[in-house]
């Protein structure tokens, strides 16, 4: 038999303080992306481009915090 790909980690950090943190930083994160793509089409047109860049940067940033940054900075 092979052994699972992902193994139980035997210290569960799930009710700690650092991932409240980083859940809340990553919805605040989240929301300001959602801002920046409603006030991308209501600033002046040279504005546009980068400020729904920074959507998109942030809305990604949101998404990869806690799914792949975090778990790599736990596992050093």
């Amino acid at each position: 038999m092979s052994e699972p790909v992902l193994q139980r980690r035997d210290d569960d950090r799930s009710g700690s303080p650092e991932r409240a943190v980083t859940v809340f930083f990553a919805f605040v994160l989240f929301l300001a992306g959602l801002a920046m793509f409603w006030i991308a089409f209501e600033v002046v047109e040279a504005a546009r481009p980068w400020v729904f860049f920074g959507g998109i940067a942030s809305v990604s940033l949101a998404f990869a915090i806690p799914t792949t940054i975090v778990p790599a900075l736990e596992d050093r």
